[in-house]
């Protein structure tokens, strides 16, 4: 009977979507972890061409991402899944194969081109087809399912990237067509306006409104994704300069970014939902702004800590603050944006993180070179400290504008 009631707690879509990031995660944790370590052989060493060629997938996204919240919203989430995942899963195996930097550089872009489609679209059918009580524990599962596919990954990773790195880019791409058909095959074809009774005009499209109306439409939006610019630079450095970083720190540092892999998907897995469904009736506010200062406290960690055992300890932090921030700021975007610009809604707050992953390798490398990486993880967490009061100011005056913000994603 209960497991009767946990499948019919979701739609279909939930499910198709756990499957997807389940399989797809499991294979590009593979990659993840040793990805600077292989694009920096591939340099000659070079740190900053490094993370310039990592800086190009986010630079792609920037642009595309604005576009494809419009297209998403007007020609429907899953022929922009689909058109998405295949977009991908060609870039990955094309960098299966690619002999020169150069041509990893514009499959990766191709890859950013893929993902700046895919993430409105799949965020926006998950608000168009979940409760609005459910749609915090369905971010939560879909990250833990990303965890479960991740936990393995790493360690699977060490072996090949010491025998055959491209691989794991096959294998990759083979999940990717896998994801694709499960969409092709279980989700149904339909526009936001067919699910929502509700209608919005639509700014982005010429003709729809005045550009004065357009702007203060997405105003949310676009401040919500100023403000979580923080944690998006945060991210930025723990996925390229953490693992230099640590490579500079620890003899160990590929066994130990394994272990650091492995032990935050493990964490999340048992985690991650718990804290979500209990944590569903208190403020946004509260919620979002306290995972600043977890990301602050975890970035503290990485910038003077010479132990290994902190550094798996402190992941449990960085949980926390993914677990109650992260997702209950996407329940938040689905909350306030109109049905009809959902897709726009996510592709705007989601921006910062294109951004981010764009500039922030390159000028984290910089600090890194020239001052080492305490200044770097130091200065990061000084910023999200910054960024947690920024935050708090605002969504407290949202709240006064909107007092049903005030409680939590289950009322």
């Amino acid at each position: 009977m209960k497991r009767t009631s946990l499948f019919t707690r979701y739609p279909t879509t939930v499910w198709v979507r756990l499957f997807g990031e389940l399989v797809t995660q499991l294979s590009l944790s593979m990659i993840t972890p040793f990805l600077i370590l292989y694009l920096n052989e591939q340099a000659g060493s070079s740190v900053p061409l490094t993370m310039l060629v990592i800086g190009l997938q986010p630079a792609s996204e920037i642009a595309l991402t604005l576009i494809a919240g419009g297209v998403t919203d007007r020609y429907g989430r899953k022929s922009v899944m689909l058109v998405a995942l295949g977009l991908q899963a060609l870039a990955m195996l094309g960098m299966a194969f690619a002999h020169s930097l150069a041509a990893f550089a514009i499959l990766y872009m191709v890859n950013g081109a893929g993902r700046s489609l895919f993430i409105p679209a799949a965020r926006a059918l998950l608000a168009d087809t979940v409760p609005h009580k459910l749609q915090s524990e369905a971010f939560a599962l879909l990250n833990t399912a990303s965890y479960i596919g991740a936990a393995a990954g790493p360690l699977v990773g060490v072996l090949i990237y010491q025998s055959d790195p491209s691989l794991a880019f096959q294998l990759t791409a083979f999940s990717l067509v896998l994801y694709a058909a499960c969409v092709w095959w279980k989700i149904p074809a339909s526009a936001p306006e067919e699910s929502s009774s509700a209608r919005t005009p639509s700014p982005a499209f010429a003709g729809d409104l005045p550009a004065p109306a357009a702007r203060h439409t997405i105003r949310p939006a676009l401040h919500l994704m100023l403000l979580a610019m923080p944690i998006s630079l945060f991210y930025a450095q723990t996925e390229t300069n953490l693992q230099l970083h640590l490579k500079n720190t620890f003899t160990d540092y590929l066994e130990l970014l394994a272990m650091l892999a492995s032990t935050k998907a493990a964490a999340s897995i048992f985690l991650e939902f718990w804290l979500v469904k209990w944590t569903q009736r208190v403020s946004p506010r509260i919620l979002i702004t306290g995972s600043y200062v977890c990301f602050a406290a975890v970035s503290a960690a990485y910038a003077q800590s010479d132990s290994a055992a902190v550094l798996l300890a402190i992941q449990l932090v960085l949980i926390l603050g993914e677990s109650v921030g992260l997702n209950h700021l996407l329940t938040l975007v689905a909350r306030i944006a109109p049905p009809s610009m959902r897709g726009r809604y996510f592709a705007i707050t989601g921006l910062h993180w294109d951004i981010s992953r764009a500039a922030g390798p390159y000028l984290g490398s910089l600090v890194l070179i020239h001052f080492g990486g305490a200044w770097l993880f130091g200065a990061s967490a000084v910023l999200l400290l910054i960024g947690a009061l920024a935050q708090y100011l605002y969504l407290q005056r949202m709240e006064k504008a909107s007092p049903s913000l005030r409680e939590g994603s289950s009322m």
